[in-house]
């Protein structure tokens, strides 16, 4: 995200807490993807008197909304104005998430007006602003050719599928970011330093161009056209004082 881009999704935050203030009522963004609350988190102040929840529709969402709650209401996920698809598909039959994102957005409905689409083995669940969930439930009869079933599910109590990823234990020099990338990615030590000069390496969410910062557990690396991983954990050393670390890389 560039600096302007910034600048505008930190003015568009700070006009729901003028809004909530006007109309003394929540307010709530569109979906926000893993950058930009980032970039909220570090950028964005909220002003004394305000109850504010960041939520995608369940645990761990990676989309979600920024609410704003006035000070004399508690914020609360179901007034969140989400609401869950589930789309059924033929048994033996299989889509992509880029099937699903593709169909819905040739509805002329914005990226942002989506969450996260959660695929599973006989169809997929996909989050979206509750006030077009009606027309996209009504109007996605066929994707990739292959014919659907849409219709909205109760997202109380709502268990995601388990994202498919791949375990592997390496080992690496220490836990330095360019090392791990190299570990984890099967590559250079030199390779994984261009990827991470280049720009092409997120932590957390955020661009990291600085090849010594420590990873930790739990941290997410995002690396462009090498997919992504987290650091699972670590283990002891080996008799060269390298490091053994199990990261789950998203399939």
């Amino acid at each position: 995200m560039n600096n302007t881009d910034g600048r505008l999704l930190i003015a568009r935050i700070n006009d729901l807490f003028m809004m909530c203030d006007k109309h003394c009522e929540a307010k709530f963004s569109s979906f926000l993807d893993g950058g930009e609350l980032a970039l909220i988190e570090d950028k964005a102040i909220i002003p004394y008197g305000y109850n504010t929840m960041i939520f995608g529709g369940y645990d761990g969402a990676e989309r979600k909304m920024f609410g704003v709650f006035p000070q004399w209401q508690e914020a609360d996920e179901t007034e969140f104005p989400l609401a869950a698809l589930r789309f059924d598909v033929p048994k033996f039959r299989s889509l992509t998430h880029r099937d699903y994102l593709g169909t819905i957005m040739s509805l002329g409905i914005d990226r942002n007006k989506t969450g996260d689409i959660l695929i599973d083995e006989n169809g997929a669940y996909v989050f979206i602003m509750s006030d077009i969930a009606d027309y996209a439930a009504c109007n996605v009869t066929k994707i990739a050719n292959i014919g659907v079933k849409g219709y909205m599910v109760d997202t109380r109590g709502f268990t995601p599928p388990l994202p498919k990823t791949a375990e592997k234990t390496c080992v690496c020099a220490s836990l330095r970011l360019d090392a791990v990338i190299a570990a984890a990615l099967n590559i250079s030590r030199s390779a994984s330093e261009k990827l991470i000069d280049a720009g092409s390496v997120k932590v957390n969410h955020r661009e990291m161009t600085d090849r010594s910062r420590q990873i930790n557990e739990g941290d997410l690396i995002s690396v462009r056209n090498h997919g992504r991983f987290i650091l699972d954990s670590m283990g002891n050393n080996t008799r060269k004082g390298r490091l053994h670390i199990t990261v789950s890389k998203f399939v």
